[in-house]
């Protein structure tokens, strides 16, 4: 019986709607994507206290994803005291704007009672996927609004489709 109903959806939807549902999927999903990711560092940020980390290791990796190659990530492990306890962290994940030496101090964030990742309390290490992903969103937008518009304008013409 669903399947009947999505078939019918579908047959009876024009193609302006189904041009339209393909073009603007991507940048809604970005946006989506963008808003949860911001609730989440939002919500660490609400649970986390501010602290000192101290690096006591720096892990140098190459970049593997089409955005880093070439370059190297650095990830730090921090000891940092919470709580009347010294910890040892890392950041859990590489970041070229991550680079420092052992012995640097750095502002990071770590939930009371947590033995997980820490993040450093910057925007790279809070806000910069969150940001990303909209930007890329926000891109899409750029170049689907004109192809919408042509459409509309030469495809879509009164009376039509």
């Amino acid at each position: 019986m669903n399947a009947l109903i999505h078939a019918r959806l579908l047959r009876d939807m024009r193609w302006r709607s189904r041009i339209a549902i393909v073009l603007f999927a991507f940048p809604v999903l970005c946006f989506l994507a963008a808003g949860g990711l911001a609730l989440e560092v939002l919500a660490y940020i609400s649970r986390s206290e501010p602290l000192t980390g101290t690096a006591v290791q720096v892990y140098a990796r190459p970049g593997e994803t089409i955005f880093d190659r070439g370059r190297i990530n650095y990830e730090p492990v921090f000891t940092y005291t919470q709580d009347g306890e010294e910890r040892r962290a890392s950041v859990g994940s590489g970041h070229t704007a991550f680079r420092m030496e052992v012995g640097d101090t750095a502002p990071i964030r770590a939930i009371p009672g947590d033995r997980g990742n820490v993040r450093l309390d910057t925007f790279q290490g809070l806000w910069f996927v969150p940001v990303t992903i909209a930007l890329f969103g926000l891109a899409s937008l750029v170049v689907l609004l004109p192809l919408w518009w042509a459409a509309n304008r030469f495809l879509f013409r009164k009376g039509q489709a």
